[in-house]
């Protein structure tokens, strides 16, 4: 959303904008988006959370106001659109506690701005480390499932029976992937601490005995071997610098089979590197969240495909400001 010309109410509008995000990530931090999801009072919420009751019925009746919460006199429930969609995504909370955790990180935002690098976060934030990589991997095993329809209808996914799934942690794309196709095998790489998490987050579900958890640095380290019938690397590159990521597409391409592709999803940059606005927005937040990492122009991907030798052979894109890029290997 952007402000009318000379509308300084619209403008004002976009500057309130924390006050919505907070309340929202607040209430997922007390539970209010994770089953059971049962209708409530004041009264109720504040003795289940060790809260005040001034304090849940301010939280309530702004979660009425944004439209994700009814309210039938005393009494408060989540919308029913709203509790069907939380039902079939009950990890979607943790995406809630992941922005929470961002919204610190956008207090570095004018120091990144200053200096043009990212600020050194602060001792806290790193002491927070195991139980921050814990909501972030749910937090995008949550972001994978959700554009999973979106993803398996952009291309055919039939006679693809091994896939390669580079920086999968969280795996929500390879679960969905196995649980859809009885026939796929999904080898997924990353990094110890996130191959150890993603066991966890995958055990007991059904698909789980056709992941393949492989632990490495994928920019470092060698690939597994394969070949591959297809290469998936969603949301990692924006995290590494341009001559990095250039590195790992010409490693990736030598895994894949001839006539295999690779799918690279990120959010990627129009030439004018205004739109989509997620992706600008998005661009600020890896200045002042990672050393070098950056969001890229669709251009500069597909060149990194041509110097691989793969064949760029279409852009689709799917919601939330992500774009699917698919190069084929000859």
């Amino acid at each position: 959303m952007t402000p009318e010309a000379g509308s300084l109410h619209s403008l004002m509008r976009l500057v309130r904008g924390y006050a919505p995000a907070k309340i929202l990530t607040t209430a997922g931090k007390l539970g209010l988006f994770s089953p059971p999801f049962e209708a409530l009072t004041p009264k109720e919420l504040s003795s289940r959370r060790h809260i005040s009751e001034k304090g849940a019925r301010y939280l309530l009746n702004a979660l009425v106001a944004l439209g994700v919460f009814e309210k039938r006199e005393n009494t408060y429930r989540l919308e029913k659109n709203l509790q069907r969609e939380l039902e079939r995504f009950p990890e979607f909370a943790w995406e809630l506690t992941h922005q929470d955790h961002l919204y610190e990180v956008w207090r570095r935002l004018e120091a990144g701005i200053r200096t043009g690098h990212s600020p050194d976060p602060p001792a806290e934030e790193l002491a927070d480390y195991p139980a921050s990589l814990k909501v972030f991997l749910w937090a995008m095993h949550s972001h994978a499932r959700l554009l999973f329809p979106e993803l398996v209808s952009a291309i055919p996914w039939d006679g693809v029976s091994h896939l390669l799934d580079i920086g999968g942690g969280g795996a929500g794309f390879a679960l969905s992937l196995t649980r859809r196709y009885e026939a796929l095998t999904v080898t997924l790489m990353d990094l110890p601490d996130a191959v150890v998490q993603t066991r966890e987050i995958i055990a007991g579900n059904p698909g789980e005995d056709r992941i393949v958890l492989k632990t490495g640095n994928t920019y470092n380290d060698p690939l597994p071997e394969g070949p591959f019938d297809r290469i998936l690397i969603s949301h990692l590159i924006h995290i590494y610098p341009e001559t990095e990521n250039r590195k790992l597409i010409e490693k990736a391409a030598c895994r894949l089979k001839p006539g295999g592709d690779l799918l690279l999803l990120d959010f990627f940059l129009e030439e004018d590197e205004t739109t989509p606005p997620e992706a600008v927005f998005f661009r600020l937040l890896m200045l002042i969240g990672t050393p070098e990492g950056d969001c890229y122009p669709l251009s500069s991907a597909r060149a990194w495909f041509v110097s691989a030798g793969l064949a760029p052979e279409r852009a689709v894109s799917l919601s939330g400001g992500n774009t699917l890029l698919i190069g084929r290997r000859p």
